[in-house]
């Protein structure tokens, strides 16, 4: 029988909510009947749950108003930036050590991101993880993703969908939510 953690940490969950982060351009809505099947083939749980009850909050948005939405929620305020290294460090040098940990993760994984952003951006480590789900269980991506509880309580006020969305992985992430001596459990199944 599997665990509620092999249930969430899917490689469609990693993936679907790696998708629902980023910015909802157009090719965002274009992708939004995928991410609903994707969606609907994902466990009973709170976070198939919430990847429901966000999209449809996007949809009953549309475009424009949900792009505002987003812009304000994590482009606009320092505090919920999508780049989790900041929140832990600042821009500190410490914060340069830790992305360039989890760039070297993702070299050693032979993985190269496809997109501009910094190493620590949160839809990013998720894609990484949903593609190389026997990524090393300690590795950097888990010891960032280990503050995503902190971040989802302040996400919580501005950005309630977002924050229920991220609310099962923040826990599953967390050290002090750890079965045994695996903290980090590899992301099971595939695409």
């Amino acid at each position: 029988m599997k665990t509620e953690r092999e249930n969430t940490l899917t490689a469609d969950a990693m993936a679907l909510v790696s998708r629902l982060l980023q910015y909802p351009d157009e090719g965002f809505f274009a992708d939004l009947p995928a991410m609903e099947a994707t969606a609907n083939r994902l466990p009973p749980g709170p976070l198939a749950d919430s990847a429901e009850s966000l999209l449809e909050e996007i949809k009953s948005h549309g475009p424009l108003v949900w792009q505002e939405k987003y812009t304000t929620a994590f482009d606009m305020n320092p505090a919920l930036t999508l780049n989790l290294t900041y929140h832990a460090f600042g821009d500190t040098e410490q914060r340069a050590a830790a992305l360039a940990d989890l760039a070297r993760t993702y070299a050693a994984a032979g993985w190269t991101p496809t997109t501009g952003e910094l190493p620590d951006y949160l839809p990013l480590m998720l894609e990484f993880l949903s593609i190389r789900p026997e990524a090393d269980r300690n590795a950097a991506v888990w010891r960032t993703l280990e503050g995503l509880g902190a971040y989802v309580a302040r996400l919580a006020s501005d950005a309630p969908a977002y924050a229920a969305l991220l609310a099962p992985l923040a826990g599953l992430c967390s050290p002090e939510q750890a079965d045994g001596n695996d903290p980090h459990p590899p992301v099971s199944g595939g695409l």
